[in-house]
């Protein structure tokens, strides 16, 4: 980014000064990207790594043991378990909300790009890949599997990967670890539940969470620091310079009279 696109005050981008908060800020560079992008596929790298070595169909049972014995008491906790998945819903929404006022357009762009990468990848890509991995569900074990029904389907989780989605934009933005922390503690429960509920291995839904949370990061950074707009038309062949049409010829007088001037 040119320098004199920086604002001068806590590095943010002029295009977004207008729009400081004391809770986030939207200042995004290459090291932050590549240092948010390393410490996810550590820590998903240590998750799996452990999850394999306890083994998966474990994990899983031992979740659907701390869920409660009977199925009222499974029934609640899902009930609890899911409820920061829709929060997170309703906290975009009132982003939606709060951007329409010309002075707040920011908190509109941020859930309309949200929502973007929800359909787009956590929607679509992970769909595709369901199909293409056609991986059964715990709770299928016995039954008959159909490759074309998503309810076999369990690699790579759509939950963790819906969840990440909403989550990124304050794990990559927010100043305080509290903040981060919380989010993740959500994606925790969620996640928690559909291994409760025998619907995913831990293997789907870290595997889930890595491939949006890392989309996600590249959109933020990028929502930061401008998308290659310009960059796309070129390779595109757009930006073409237009044609220079040949200056007339001068008439034979006024060449005369050009001459005699110099």
């Amino acid at each position: 980014m040119p320098a004199d696109e920086i604002h001068n005050h806590g590095g943010v981008p002029a295009r977004l000064a207008p729009y400081e908060s004391r809770a986030l800020t939207y200042r995004s560079d290459v090291r932050k990207l590549t240092r948010a992008i390393l410490i996810t596929t550590l820590v998903c790298g240590a998750l799996l790594a452990l999850s394999l070595l306890i083994g998966e169909a474990n994990v899983v049972e031992w979740a659907r043991a701390s869920g409660g014995k009977s199925e009222s008491e499974r029934g609640f906790a899902t009930l609890l378990l899911r409820m920061p998945r829709y929060l997170m819903y309703a906290v975009f929404f009132l982003f939606f909300l709060i951007g329409r006022d010309r002075k707040q357009r920011v908190w509109m762009h941020v859930a309309l790009v949200v929502l973007v990468i929800e359909l787009v990848f956590a929607g679509g890509l992970v769909r595709v890949l369901k199909f293409v991995v056609a991986r059964a569900r715990p709770k299928t074990d016995g039954q008959p599997f159909s490759r074309w029904s998503n309810y076999y389907h369990s690699f790579p989780s759509g939950d963790a990967a819906d969840v990440a989605a909403s989550i990124s934009f304050f794990v990559y933005f927010a100043r305080h670890n509290a903040v981060r922390w919380l989010c993740l503690a959500g994606l925790g429960a969620v996640v928690f539940e559909r291994m409760m509920n025998r619907w995913h291995y831990p293997s789907d839904i870290i595997a889930g969470a890595y491939l949006l949370f890392v989309i996600s990061f590249i959109v933020w950074h990028w929502f930061v620091v401008g998308f290659p707009f310009e960059r796309v038309r070129a390779w595109l062949r757009q930006d073409e310079a237009p044609e220079v049409e040949p200056e007339a010829a001068l008439p034979a007088d006024e060449e005369n009279v050009a001459e005699g001037e110099a």
